[in-house]
């Protein structure tokens, strides 16, 4: 018996090759990105705070328990969480991740701090993950999907 499936893949299978494209992307960036996967599920995170979507703050704070992120960072990144307990690179991962939330994109300034701490390649699929669950929050809203 395996794992139940998702309410997320459940309204999708309603179109399946939608689904078989979303779950190809989804792979990609769950598992074939540069990123760090504490990195990648604190940037989630920081997404799903941002956009409201408690759907995926449910999901990836048990995907960050997961891949080993401490539950001080997890809660750092929560509204009102002080991200002292960050690493620069996950601080910048949480803050680029917010700003993009509010503005669809990052100033110069974050550009340039991207670039500090991050490989073009990194910064690229930093760049995919938070635009992935920009995508996942529309579609899940938009869906109204129920968290199981």
């Amino acid at each position: 018996m395996g794992r139940p499936v998702l309410n997320l893949y459940r309204a999708l299978a309603n179109q399946p090759p939608a689904l078989a494209a979303f779950l190809e992307m989804s792979r990609y960036v769950r598992g074939g990105s540069s990123l760090d996967a504490g990195l990648r599920e604190l940037a989630i995170l920081a997404t799903a705070h941002e956009l409201g979507q408690a759907y995926e703050v449910s999901h990836h704070t048990e995907a960050a328990a997961q891949v080993g992120v401490p539950v001080e960072k997890v809660a750092a990144v929560a509204p009102g969480g002080s991200l002292d307990a960050l690493t620069a690179a996950e601080r910048c991962a949480v803050e680029f991740a917010r700003q993009v939330a509010f503005t669809r994109s990052c100033d110069d300034a974050m550009f340039k701090r991207l670039q500090s701490l991050f490989s073009t390649e990194q910064i690229v699929d930093l760049v995919l993950t938070t635009g992935w669950y920009h995508l996942c929050a529309v579609v899940l809203g938009s869906l109204q999907v129920e968290l199981e």
